[in-house]
Order: structure tokens, then sequence, then C-alpha cells
């Protein structure tokens, strides 16, 4: 009896100390005080199907391998028409493509699938040791080259994009070898930035203490400090800089000892981590939405698609594609669910509507602040009946 106490003592005594080592390791301690406090902070939808909003912010940084963007040009049009909302709409896809590869006909190309009402390109910029001065001009440089093609420039013919920010070191989070700009957020809010996606960082010091929340956030003059803010509820107005937009940050339950019996789930598209049913529940189980209207529940996924081949084939192969094929079966009922595809800007409206207390078809709302952009006027016509 004494022989077994010691060995299941020693077993325990390893157990936590794996565990304490995937937390420091994995900089899990940055988040997991505000996950656990998530978890505490339910709300309930009371009446009516649950809409759930359904976008993808991807990293997609193709370079100048343009056989990764023709793939997308083939494959994208036929993988979104089988994928339909309870609206009728083919997916959309957000494109965050990186400022600093200005090469025209990666745009070109994106700009074909918008304008076929296929999704979005937003700015995502990755920039190194810069100082205010010089990171303004760099983002103006690059905002400029958007918009020679309608992106970032609004149909009213103002500047507007949602932005992810390089590295996960938005606002010289993670110093200034990977930025360098204590003021960000204020400098992205005065050159037209409306949201940032940027975030879970799951595994970096630049993740906010705060987890699966839509917050408004106020610039100082120290790194991170979208760390603090103000979450949104029904009748915020903004007053800030700059409103923040997470996904999924959650631990899983798992049989898997070499995982010791739990995984990590930030809604990444990776092929390392293939999508299964299990991660879709996951998502909506994260519950991110405005606080007091519970039935609207935001999921924005993240990837790399065009990274390499093993990340492309992840978002237009076979496991995204069932995991779509489960998710328009169990979360677009029309009794409990409603299904939705849109984009990083339509979200930001939705959000902006479900704070202004607006119900109704949420698709009316999809232009509520921010108006579509001059490269996807297309897409506007044929938006308007749904």
């Amino acid at each position: 009896m004494v022989r077994f106490r010691r060995v299941a003592l020693f077993i325990v005594l390893i157990f936590l100390c794996a565990l304490v080592y995937r937390i420091v390791s994995r900089k899990y301690y940055v988040w997991l005080p505000g996950y656990a406090e998530s978890l505490t902070h339910r709300e309930t939808a009371r009446s009516g199907p649950i809409h759930i909003f359904f976008f993808y912010a991807d990293h997609f940084e193709p370079g100048s391998n343009f056989e990764m963007v023709q793939r997308w040009l083939k494959d994208y049009p036929q993988f979104a028409q089988r994928h339909r909302d309870s609206a009728g709409r083919p997916l959309q896809h957000t494109w965050f493509y990186p400022g600093e590869q200005p090469i025209d006909k990666n745009l070109l190309a994106l700009k074909t699938l918008t304008a076929a009402g296929y999704g979005e390109v937003e700015l995502h910029l990755h920039h190194f040791n810069d100082t205010q001065d010089s990171a303004r001009r760099r983002f103006a440089q690059a905002i400029a080259w958007f918009q020679k093609f309608g992106f970032l420039k609004g149909v009213d013919g103002r500047t507007h994009f949602a932005f992810v920010h390089g590295n996960w070191s938005l606002d010289n989070s993670l110093g200034p070898a990977l930025c360098g700009v204590n003021r960000e957020l204020r400098m992205l809010k005065e050159l037209g930035c409306f949201a940032d996606f940027t975030f879970p960082s799951a595994w970096q010091a630049s993740q906010p203490s705060w987890v699966n929340n839509i917050y408004e956030v106020t610039d100082d003059d120290h790194p991170k400090s979208y760390d603090h803010g103000v979450p949104l509820a029904l009748g915020w107005h903004p007053t800030g800089d700059l409103l923040l937009v997470q996904g999924p940050l959650m631990l899983i339950p798992s049989w898997n000892p070499a995982r010791l019996f739990f995984s990590l789930e930030d809604g990444d598209i990776h092929p390392a981590v293939p999508l299964t049913p299990r991660r879709v529940d996951a998502w909506v189980r994260a519950d991110i939405h405005v606080t007091e209207r519970p039935d609207w529940i935001f999921i924005k996924v993240h990837g790399h698609a065009a990274s390499s081949r093993g990340d492309l084939e992840e978002t237009l192969g076979p496991d995204f594609d069932r995991s779509l094929d489960y998710m328009e079966r169990r979360y677009n009922d029309g009794t409990h669910y409603l299904l939705h595809y849109l984009t990083a800007r339509e979200a930001y409206n939705l959000i902006r509507a479900a704070a202004d207390n607006r119900h109704g078809d949420p698709t009316q709302y999809f232009d509520y602040v921010i108006p579509p952009y001059l490269a996807g006027q297309r897409e506007v016509t044929s938006a308007a009946g749904h």
C-alpha cells in the first residue's frame, strides 16, 4: 500500500511538473486567469434562433509564389459555392494581405475574387524597428498601394480598413525588433482602421490577458496598451482608439496523456491540427458576443493559407470542406441556429449593430457603419438581394 502511494505521488508530481512546464514554455500564464474568468460569465439567449457569424481572417502571405495565388483563383470559387449560409450566400473569405509585399499581380488576382463576391481584402503588415514617423510613412505607403486596386477605400471615398499585425506584435507588444511603435493603436485609428483582428496569439506574450472577447481599447505610451479595455455591451458608443475582435481561445479535454489530457483550441486553420466537427463545436462554445446580445455569436478563425502547400490544402481541402458541411448541418437548422458567412468588415458592422440593439435579419446590417469597398462594387449589387 505504501509503495502504491509513493508511485501514485510520483506520477502526480511528474504530471504537475509537465503541466507547469507547458504553461510556462507556451506562455499560457498570460491568458489562463482571463480564460478562467470568462468561464464564469456566460449569457444565454432567451428566445429565438442564435445567429452564428463565421468569418476567416487569413494572414495571406504568398510572396512571389504566384502559383499559390493561381490555386486560389482556380479552386476557391468552386469551394465557396459548395457552402451556403442561411441566406444562400456562398462562403466568404477575408484576405489580410501583407503591405510589405507590393506585388501587383497578387492583388489583381484577389480583386478578381472580391469582384466575384467571394470576400474582401484587408491590411496585414510586418514591420521592424520603426519609429512613430517611419511606421506612419510605411503604413501610408502600403495603404496607397492597396487603394490603386480599390481596396481599403469605401464607396464613400474614404479610407477604411481592418488590420492584422505581422508576427502578432501589435502596439510593440513583442519589442522593437517586430514593431517599435508604442502609439500604434492611435496611429491605426488616424489612418482609417476600424478594428484589429490579430488575436489570439496563444503562445506569444502579445496575447491579451482577456480572451474570447470583443472590446475597445485606448492607446497610451506603453507597449501592449490593448491589454486593458472596455468590453462591448449593449448601448456602447465608440470613445477609444480601436476595437479588438478576438477569435476563440479554449482548453479542450482530451484522452491523450501526451497532451496532459487537454488540447488548445485557438481557431487556427493549420495542417498540424486538422479540422474536425469537435473543433467547430468548440468555436461555438467560445460564445464570443457583445455583452447582453448572446443571440449573435461571432466566430473568427485564422490561418496562413498561402504560406505553404500544406496550409493551402487545409483551407481548400477535405478537412475544412467536411467541417463546413458539419457546421451547415448542426448550426443552420433555422430553429435553434442560423448561420451567416461574412467578411471581417461585415463582422465589425454587425458588432456595431448589436451594440445598438438592432434586431431582425442581420444581413441588413452588413454595411451598417463601414461601407463596402470600391473593389467589390459588384458584390454590393449581389448582397443587396439577401
